[in-house]
């Protein structure tokens, strides 16, 4: 039997609720964007009326099948989109070469528009990939919401660090050895996003990879390196 889609109304319930929350989370960083969205009239209205839109057309969808689908491209899209700003927040990148790396991603604004811009932005989608992320674990109970969506959401981190070190100017023999990398990156986020959102057909891979990285004894795996692309969205 089909089951409707969650209703719009407590799509944002759920959320605003979450951001209350955060409001006391363990999380530092939950804490931050909580008191920065909720500390402000203006910010709180932008914030809300953009996240509205995006819980409007996840209710659109009719049926809940639909609508969990719908929901992890949303949390897709809200990583990429928060991704150039924490990449500054985690980075010892200052001075030309962070102004270099937003003249990429960010061309035609000055770097001081840019990053007030950016800032509010991450702010925004921030706040709403946790509610989305919420929605997903512990509303719809979704299994990849978890495990594979955090894997994904470290790898990409590891793949934007590799992409925006490959944007800056180096000897030619550094900046090729990081361009190597990508590729690499490329693949395997890709493969965890066809996991969160072919969870039944990726069981095989998702067993392999909880193997390869379960402890050993005395040993651990190693994290592989990864990274990150106006390619850092892995589409």
């Amino acid at each position: 039997m089909l089951r409707h889609a969650i209703s719009h109304a407590r799509l944002m319930r759920e959320s605003t609720d979450r951001v209350q929350t955060a409001l006391h989370s363990s999380d530092d960083n939950e804490q931050l964007i909580a008191r920065r969205i909720l500390g402000s009239t203006t910010v709180w209205s932008q914030w809300e009326g953009e996240h509205s839109a995006l819980m409007r057309q996840l209710a659109n969808c009719g049926v809940r099948h639909a609508q969990v689908e719908a929901l992890k491209h949303t949390t897709l899209r809200l990583l990429h989109g928060k991704a150039l700003f924490h990449y500054f927040r985690r980075s010892e990148v200052r001075g030309t070469q962070r102004a270099q790396i937003m003249a990429h991603f960010r061309p035609g604004r000055s770097y001081e528009t840019a990053m007030v811009v950016e800032h509010n932005v991450y702010l925004r989608k921030a706040c709403s990939y946790l509610c989305t992320n919420h929605l997903g674990s512990d509303v719809v109970e979704d299994p990849a919401f978890l495990d594979p969506l955090q894997r994904y959401e470290e790898l990409y981190a590891e793949y934007f660090n590799v992409y925006c070190s490959s944007l800056i100017e180096a000897p030619a023999q550094d900046q090729a050895s990081q361009q190597a990398l990508l590729p690499l990156l490329k693949k395997q986020l890709n493969e965890y996003r066809w996991a969160i959102l072919e969870p039944h057909r990726a069981q095989p891979f998702l067993r392999r990879e909880a193997e390869l990285r379960r402890p050993a004894g005395d040993t651990q795996r190693l994290p592989a390196m990864h990274a990150w692309s106006k390619k850092p969205e892995v589409r």
